[in-house]
């Protein structure tokens, strides 16, 4: 295995990780690293700032632009019966009121229509005279069943069509092209070629395609939407009642979630969805969290541990203190990233909307000429070629096409959303189907990031006991994850804490503070290079032969070493298998870290990886990333602390571990993690390459058919009703259907 050192310190015997990192906090121990650190999550890529600003006012354009596209339908309100084009409409839009949408108005006029062509139908069929004009007059009109029927069958138009034929003269006025036009233009062309029974037909056809459409992108949704409504509403929140004095009484009353504030107590009983983020103040239970980690097995929390709104408390009375409003919670930025992921198109996306601009206006034209051409050089019948036009016009809709590419997105978010994962968008899941190399963090990432102290080494006659006060008064001034371990072994072993004074973290070394008058360091190597002869006495302690893939803490004052503590990380127990995994996918594995190279070279050899860099500060792992990104040209990038930000930034996908991870991490990442449960990057990379292989599907049949249609149309072997039955719903409903596969 290759080892390549890119480091700040060149020395590959770093005996410390104070640089990995799982929390907001400084992942050097310095208050001024944080500064230096923000500028590096700000410092992304140019190219790829601007690029992805490019893409979004290209995308904004093409969504002002796209009026010419024959799908690109207004819905002016909510209870219209028509709501336009379903191929048009945002696939997420409206997604909290999926559910609510039971009326039944479509079907009855639907049914009523039906039943009307069935009457014209059947009169069209007779042979018979009400009264014959011409014996009363000049005129020589029958009012026989042909009339009759087709009166009948506009009637049946005048019924089914009147929002669509509102649509398409608006359509027209406004100077697009949309699909309604062209059903109302083959419609009254249908008639006035002396066949209302086929543009009654078509009028009914295309009303049944429009709400079989929706019905099936509403159904492909349909878990989004479920989602978007598992919290609560209402909270019941303990107050105290007025001035009850010593003996304070409380009452429990119910307040809307939005109403709520930080620091409120609510009260959450046994089988109750939980309203809010907060911390358990009172009480024990189970509580089912897979409505935010996609895991189905409940978790149980005691006094002290974190829960989430809507998750479901299942046994046990709690208390919570609140600590986030109703629009700053988990679930809340989850159902944000889900809405705003249509926003983010992939680039086939982008191409098709850009298509399918084309596509219909050239369409058209080729229609109007198949009208023109033979009849005005060839002498063809007139009402002939008309009618062929007309069954063109019909077909040139792009309706399957257009939708080729949403609703296979959402088909995928919605299965990431299931297990836990949050998508941010669709160019995302195109960049994971053709990712060559991953790059991970180490701790927090392949390993769980919570180290643990595994034992204490004194040196010069120094006792253990004081040495560890020592230590845990220092790290009880920080928020850095190995701060954690000795806080936690402070609380265990009922260590004593003295009081700190000029305390200073030094960034990318560690600490330094006095105690009692006496300055004392914890922290790594470099820690002492200041001074010479502790220099030494540090480079003579050998630390890493004393335990390869420990972390040490060096503690000592200004005049000597006074010993070494050991900490231990594990290894994700799926971490093994999912770095095989992505090797038989072909796809690189690489490990970014900050601890010393023994450390760092343990690790990657129990893992299987590919290669890894040790000794990495957060700006070196900026430069591996695009040193990486230029080798390999679509990477990805999985991380969870502030020091990944810039890196998770910087790849073609940054990846971030969502329930342990920095916020700052999170909201910079384009997929989430939520269970932290790393096995799920391969699961992403499969739905990837499963959803661009179904999008390629989705566009290549629609195109083939309507080719075939067309050409079929024109020699005069397609009517309307079957150009608008198998070129527009048929194909539609197709490629919706085929989108469902990729969540089974």
């Amino acid at each position: 295995m290759d080892s390549k050192n890119k480091t700040a310190p060149e020395n590959e015997d770093n005996c410390c990780d104070h640089e990995e990192n799982n929390t907001e906090d400084n992942c050097c121990y310095n208050e001024n690293e944080k500064i230096e650190n923000e500028d590096n999550c700000c410092s992304q890529d140019p190219e790829k700032t601007i690029k992805t600003q490019d893409d979004y006012c290209d995308q904004k354009h093409e969504e002002n632009d796209e009026q010419d596209d024959c799908c690109s339908h207004a819905h002016e309100n909510s209870n219209d019966e028509h709501q336009g084009c379903a191929c048009e409409q945002g696939i997420l839009e409206n997604i909290d009121s999926i559910e609510e949408k039971k009326s039944k108005k479509p079907l009855i006029i639907l049914g009523i229509g039906i039943f009307i062509f069935v009457i014209g139908y059947f009169i069209s069929t007779m042979s018979f005279n009400l009264f014959d004009l011409s014996t009363i007059s000049d005129l020589s009109i029958n009012i026989n069943q042909d009339i009759i029927s087709q009166i009948i069958y506009l009637i049946v138009v005048l019924i089914v069509g009147p929002r669509i034929i509102k649509h398409g003269i608006t359509s027209l006025l406004n100077k697009e092209v949309k699909i309604e036009l062209l059903i109302t233009i083959a419609t009254f062309g249908a008639f006035l070629l002396g066949d209302g029974g086929e543009g009654a037909t078509l009028m009914i056809l295309f009303f049944l395609a429009e709400y079989l459409e929706t019905y099936a992108l509403d159904r492909s949704k349909r878990s989004l939407s479920k989602l978007v409504k598992l919290s609560p509403d209402v909270a019941t929140v303990k107050r105290k009642i007025g001035n009850s004095g010593i003996n304070n009484k409380f009452e429990e009353v119910e307040v809307n979630v939005k109403d709520l504030s930080i620091g409120d107590t609510v009260i959450v009983k046994p089988g109750d969805k939980i309203p809010i983020d907060g911390s358990i103040i009172k009480g024990i239970t189970s509580v089912d969290q897979s409505s935010i980690t996609g895991e189905s097995l409940a978790v149980t929390k005691r006094e002290g541990d974190e829960v989430y709104a809507s998750t479901i408390n299942e046994d046990g009375y709690i208390e919570i203190k609140v600590t986030k409003k109703s629009n700053e919670t988990i679930f809340s930025k989850i159902i944000d990233l889900i809405k705003e992921s249509e926003d983010k198109k992939a680039k086939i996306d982008l191409f098709i909307d850009k298509f399918a601009r084309y596509y219909t206006p050239t369409v058209i034209v080729l229609a109007m000429l198949v009208a023109i051409i033979p009849t005005l050089i060839f002498k063809q019948p007139l009402n002939e070629w008309v009618y062929r036009a007309l069954v063109l016009l019909v077909i040139s809709c792009p309706c399957a096409i257009a939708i080729s590419t949403p609703v296979s997105i959402v088909s995928a978010i919605t299965a990431g959303t299931k297990n836990g994962i949050i998508i941010k968008g669709g160019e995302y899941i195109e960049a994971l189907a053709d990712i060559k190399a991953v790059m991970f963090d180490k701790t927090g990432t392949l390993t769980e990031g919570k180290l643990e102290i595994s034992n204490i080494n004194t040196l010069n006659n120094f006792k253990e006991k004081d040495m560890i006060e020592i230590a845990c008064s220092l790290e009880n001034q920080s928020k850095h994850p190995i701060a954690k371990a000795f806080n936690e072994y402070q609380k265990n072993n009922n260590i004593k804490s003295f009081k700190v004074e000029n305390f200073k973290s030094i960034a990318g070394k560690g600490l330094k503070g006095e105690i009692n008058q006496q300055t004392f360091y914890v922290g790594k190597k470099e820690l002492f290079d200041y001074n010479e002869n502790l220099k030494n006495d540090v480079n003579n302690l050998n630390l890493e032969s004393q335990d390869i893939g420990k972390t040490s803490v060096i503690i000592g004052n200004e005049n000597e070493i006074l010993g070494f503590i050991n900490l231990n990380d594990k290894i994700r127990e799926n971490g093994p298998k999912t770095i095989e995994k992505l090797k038989d996918k072909s796809i690189e594995t690489i490990m970014l870290t900050g601890d010393n190279s023994a450390t760092a070279k343990n690790v990657a050899e129990k893992l299987g990886l590919d290669n890894y860099y040790p000794n990495l500060l957060p700006e070196d792992k900026v430069n591996i990333v695009e040193e990486l990104g230029k080798e390999y040209k679509n990477i990805a990038m999985v991380g969870d602390g502030v020091n990944d930000t810039p890196s998770l930034a910087r790849a073609n996908v940054g990846i971030a571990m969502g329930m342990g991870g920095a916020d700052v991490a999170v909201e910079t990442a384009d997929i989430v993690l939520m269970q932290d449960n790393i096995s799920k990057v391969n699961y992403l990379i499969d739905i990837a390459k499963k959803t661009m292989g179904i999008i390629k599907q989705n566009i290549a049949i629609p195109l083939t058919v309507k080719s075939i249609l067309a050409i079929l149309g024109v020699i005069g072997y397609v009517s309307l009703w079957e150009a608008v039955l198998i070129g527009d719903m048929g194909l539609t409903l197709l490629v919706v259907a085929n989108a469902l596969r990729i969540g089974k």
